[in-house]
């Protein structure tokens, strides 16, 4: 159901108030002017600059731009077959006025018997108490396809009008718009236009990842060009996720095959999960976005969840992608409980979450945690990802195959180097914690002369390091042993895993 029949159902049902939250005035306005036309009723405006306007005779009701004068027209006229649309009201502070909270009550209050309600359109609106249940709040969403190629398509006949040659809108433009809103798409097109005469992708997703960057409420990732092979090990998830890929192709959805959901990733600090996360995007020729849930906590009653639903809304808008969720665990930690600590925030933005996952598509979810018992139990239910993986500290052929991905990401050659010893001198160590050891290595080798550094220098680096599965002993194994049965292993065992081909034997 789009968004106008939507409103006309609404304004049929003799709803009191109907806020719309979007930053598309323009766009959202057009739409409710079509919704009240549909229901058959008139059509009046308020804004802060243009006071009250009936738009189907154009004339003015009233120049005043205060919201209490305003309010006070509204509920005075007689009971008529006008619906009042208010643009600027959550620029007043009115839980802070009580004579125009009390007015705004009377009006939306009395609004049903006329079977007009007062439609809202703001970037956000969080109504005070008082009116809470008689507001129906609606997010609007961003432009479909079918808008985009029209926004495009309008943008083209201009040019061809003034050049006299057309401009062919590609399927990759449109894909590479979805997720702006129209003002962002449209200057991404003239932008496109400029610098390369066409309408190009490559400019379009440039300017998206500025939008996205502008929203504050997600990430995008730089895509690391080396994919999967910028993680050592982990084989089991490696052969998963490229056995996704083909999900995402039109065989497989005329197939049947639903598209992928995701998966969690727990396990030991430092052991590759977040870099898997990375990589997944580039495994899967999706752009992959970065969600921090402790940006989406907020002091303000609702803004919460409002900023959950739009970051959500938002990686949807821009799919196919990789959704990441960094440690997960501590954000959702208290969501099961009764949420007293936070006024139960915790709870509605992860139920917010819950209900995008049960519902979305073409959204890729990867949720990394390290105590996976901190977790909801509602997040591991099949359905809302596909599956759960542990990843436990590096094995022997692992820690060979991490050795020599950061040696040779450090512009040096893998084969000059003993691999076999430094694997067998950092047992125990984290990935994270071999790369400490070959930058150690390095920062030694600088030191003294600026010479190359050796595996002598890495050996005494991996000497000088307490790993974290000493330091924290007790907690690193608890971890471990959650992981043992309870989720599928990331990592093959070492007996089936080839040797690194960077490993030479040295002579004693």
């Amino acid at each position: 159901m789009n968004i106008v029949q939507k409103l006309i159902n609404h304004i049929k049902a003799a709803y009191p108030c109907i806020a719309i939250q979007t930053v598309e005035e323009k766009r959202a306005q057009a739409d409710v002017i079509a919704a009240i036309k549909g229901a058959d009723r008139k059509v009046a405006t308020w804004s802060a600059s243009e006071g009250i306007v009936y738009l189907d005779t154009a004339s003015k009701v009233s120049d005043s731009t205060d919201l209490l004068d305003a309010l006070r027209i509204i509920h005075s006229k007689p009971k008529d077959d006008t619906i009042y649309i208010m643009r600027d009201i959550n620029q007043w502070p009115i839980e802070r006025d009580p004579v125009a909270a009390r007015v705004l009550r009377d009006a939306i209050t009395d609004a049903p018997e006329r079977g007009c309600p007062i439609i809202i359109i703001a970037p956000e609106f969080r109504p005070m108490k008082s009116i809470e249940k008689l507001v129906t709040i609606i997010d609007y969403s961003l432009p479909n396809q079918t808008e985009l190629t029209e926004i495009a398509n309008n943008i083209a006949e201009g040019v061809s009008s003034k050049k006299g040659k057309p401009k062919k809108i590609d399927p990759d433009v449109i894909r590479a718009l979805t997720g702006l809103s129209t003002t962002e798409a449209e200057n991404a097109l003239a932008l496109s236009l400029i610098e390369t005469g066409a309408f190009s992708p490559e400019v379009i997703y440039r300017e998206k990842t500025a939008a996205v960057r502008r929203s504050g409420l997600l990430e995008i990732i730089d895509p690391d060009p080396r994919g999967l092979d910028a993680v050592g090990g982990l084989e089991n998830l490696k052969t998963w996720i490229i056995d996704r890929k083909t999900s995402y192709s039109p065989e497989a959805e005329a197939y049947g095959l639903p598209a992928p959901k995701g998966c969690i990733l727990v396990g030991v600090p430092g052991t590759g999960k977040s870099l898997s996360a990375k990589a997944f995007g580039t495994a899967l020729g999706v752009p992959t976005l970065k969600l921090n849930v402790g940006s989406l906590f907020n002091s303000l009653v609702g803004e919460s969840e409002g900023r959950a639903r739009d970051a959500l809304n938002l990686a949807e808008a821009i799919a196919p992608c990789v959704l990441w969720v960094d440690e997960v665990d501590k954000g959702f930690s208290g969501s099961s409980g009764s949420g007293d600590n936070d006024s139960g925030v915790t709870r509605r933005v992860f139920d917010t979450m819950l209900q995008w996952m049960d519902s979305q598509k073409n959204v890729f979810l990867v949720m990394t945690a390290n105590q996976v018992e901190h977790l909801p139990p509602e997040f591991l239910r099949k359905g809302r990802i596909d599956d759960l993986f542990t990843i436990d500290l590096p094995h022997l052929v692992e820690r060979e195959q991490i050795a020599s991905i950061h040696i040779k990401k450090r512009g040096r050659e893998p084969q000059k180097f003993d691999i076999a010893k430094v694997a067998a001198a950092t047992d125990t160590f984290t990935g994270v914690e071999i790369e400490s050891t070959i930058v150690s290595a390095m920062i030694a080798a600088f030191n003294d002369g600026k010479r190359e550094f050796t595996t002598a220098d890495i050996l005494a680096a991996a000497q000088n390091l307490v790993p974290l599965a000493k330091t924290m002993a007790e907690k690193i194994e608890a971890i471990r042993r959650w992981g043992d049965g309870r989720a599928r292993p990331a990592s093959k065992p070492q007996e089936q895993q080839p040797k690194s081909p960077n490993v030479r034997k040295i002579k004693s």
